[in-house]
């Protein structure tokens, strides 16, 4: 299993792109996200076509704000002309990923297909209903491969819950790596603030995406994603291979 991420910062971090990430995982490739600069930097970096399926955390622009133009790139423009598939997490999240697409491509069906995330077996959804947004729907992600486990926050203010759930699971002989959004504004009421995070470190590896590093406070000891070269697609340049 391995994660690169295509951008690592957040809705307005426009020179690091939005957070998305290409994860390898059981002989296939999901797309973790699809935000406004993410279909502009897989065609730069010659990967649109390596995807098998995409994970979606939440609808805000800059998670899913090139996700239609990528299913019809997926449809119109691949040499076998296949559609793209999304990974739901449940049917009401499919439901209102519908009425989402609706809106962009009135005839959705004919570009992407749909899967039950309980069919893919590894993956573990986690719920995280109105803890970015309220009443927002919103969904953070467990990998599991091996002895290899991986933690995706996607959007969350409150970053118990994805460590709650690691900790139910109980990965006994486990590395388990936890990427998690931050942000170093105590007032800010929408991303995890750095200082919640900072006791999980005694046990987990944790890195932070969703930022921009300028911002990264002197007292700040979690790891920032965007120092990590071993981590991000513009410095893998191996991440070519024929898609399932």
């Amino acid at each position: 299993m391995q994660i690169n991420f295509i951008g690592t910062g957040g809705a307005f971090d426009f020179q690091l792109g939005n957070s998305a990430a290409l994860l390898d995982f059981r002989g296939h490739r999901i797309l973790i996200d699809c935000g406004n600069s993410t279909y502009k930097q897989l065609r730069e970096a010659r990967l649109a076509d390596t995807i098998d399926h995409i994970l979606i955390t939440h609808l805000h622009d800059d998670h899913v704000g090139s996700l239609s133009t990528f299913l019809l790139h997926s449809k119109y423009f691949l040499k076998a002309s296949r559609k793209a598939n999304i990974l739901v997490p449940s049917k009401s999240f499919l439901d209102y990923l519908c009425e989402f697409l609706r809106f962009s491509i009135p005839n959705y069906k004919d570009v992407v297909t749909f899967t039950d995330l309980s069919e893919f077996e590894g993956i573990t959804a986690v719920d995280t209903y109105g803890l970015h947004i309220p009443e927002m729907p919103s969904f953070g992600y467990i990998f599991e491969d091996g002895e290899d486990v991986y933690a995706y926050s996607g959007d969350l203010r409150d970053p118990h819950i994805i460590f709650q759930t690691l900790e139910a699971q109980n990965y006994v002989n486990k590395k388990v790596k936890v990427f998690h959004d931050l942000n170093f504004d105590p007032n800010d009421s929408v991303h995890c603030y750095y200082k919640e995070i900072i006791p999980y470190l005694e046990k987990y590896k944790i890195y932070a995406y969703h930022l921009d590093p300028r911002d990264n406070p002197e007292d700040n000891p979690i790891p920032l994603l965007a120092d990590f070269p071993e981590y991000l697609v513009a410095n893998n340049p191996n991440l070519h291979f024929n898609s399932n």
